[in-house]
């Protein structure tokens, strides 16, 4: 009996092997934080591996908030991110990677509303995460929603930003994943929203896995398996028949061969509603070994879908009665 567990442990370790190594920071960088009991283990194998994470981000000009609004709230995006160890350079030191800022600032009838999405992408342009929310500013309702915003709003608002972007990169709690649309223009009007929130159905919400597509290995199978066994034990309905009230999950796996002998693999999580219409996207991303993934996939399907689950599930809507 004693040789199951070490068998056991020796077959995780060979099929893991290199893709483990390195997809484990995958699952920490998703738009949906890992599930508490995983995000933990794979905060702590990260580290160990590699040293930590990302945590130094040159800060790319604000997009989208007058010029004195965007220069104070860079300055204090830079002490708040000290706050939660994280480093922002303003200036562009050459930091592996961008913190890029969108924001949108619409009248409220209590104040202004300011939407925000944060992108993080590697030196390569390539996005590892991405952050979005939303605060209000209370106030007088004014015809420039800009005009409330003093030293105090944006004081708050930066604590709000970079707080949920040191939980998102550490694989803790963060926001629900936001839709894959594009950023917010500098000029977007007062009704520009960053993702509609999904319909209410009534009835039971139902999900319907479809299979992962481009995969290696045996990826389709194991990350169909995986994020079905992930969602079922969440309590999401499960079904394979098409109704008003069945959202559907669709996987896509994406590689790309880089320099070193290396690949990006990239896993969107898509979320559809009963018409066929995107509600939104929970994106993985990293760089793993070349050709890591081509065999079984075994502990790093069930790890990616464990990270994937919360975030997947923050998109289906409750039922409203």
């Amino acid at each position: 009996m004693d040789a199951n567990p070490r068998r056991a442990r020796c077959r995780l370790g060979r099929i893991a092997g290199a893709a483990l190594t390195t997809l484990v920071v995958l699952t920490c960088c998703a738009f949906a934080g890992a599930a508490t009991a995983d995000a933990g283990f794979f905060k702590d194998l990260t580290s160990r591996l590699f040293g930590g994470g990302v945590d130094k981000m040159d800060l790319a000009p604000i997009v989208g908030a007058p010029p004195d609004v965007a220069k104070n709230l860079a300055q204090e995006l830079v002490t708040a991110a000290g706050a939660n160890k994280l480093t922002l350079t303003p200036d562009g030191t050459g930091s592996p990677y961008t913190l890029r800022s969108y924001l949108v600032a619409t009248t409220d009838k209590k104040g202004s509303k300011i939407s925000y999405i944060l992108d993080v992408s590697d030196a390569k342009g390539q996005r590892v995460t991405r952050v979005s929310g939303e605060q209000l500013v209370p106030g007088r309702k004014g015809r420039d929603p800009w005009s409330g915003v003093d030293g105090a709003a944006l004081r708050s608002l930066a604590t709000t930003m970079t707080s949920e972007l040191a939980a998102n990169l550490s694989g803790g709690s963060a926001p629900p994943p936001a839709a894959s649309a594009p950023p917010p223009s500098p000029g977007a009007s007062s009704n520009t929203r960053t993702a509609a929130a999904p319909p209410a159905p009534k009835g039971p919400v139902r999900a319907m896995v479809s299979p992962v597509s481009g995969a290696p290995g045996d990826g389709t199978r194991s990350l169909t398996a995986a994020i079905k066994k992930r969602l079922y034990a969440k309590g999401v309905k499960l079904t394979s028949v098409q109704s008003d009230n069945t959202y559907t999950v669709k996987g896509i796996v994406s590689l790309k061969d880089s320099s070193g002998g290396k690949q990006s693999i990239r896993i969107d999580w898509q979320v559809l509603d009963p018409s066929g219409k995107r509600v939104g996207t929970v994106s993985q991303q990293n760089t793993i070994p070349k050709g890591s993934l081509n065999g079984p996939w075994g502990a790093v399907a069930d790890a990616a879908a464990g990270a994937a689950a919360d975030g997947i599930i923050k998109l289906l809507p409750k039922p409203s009665g």
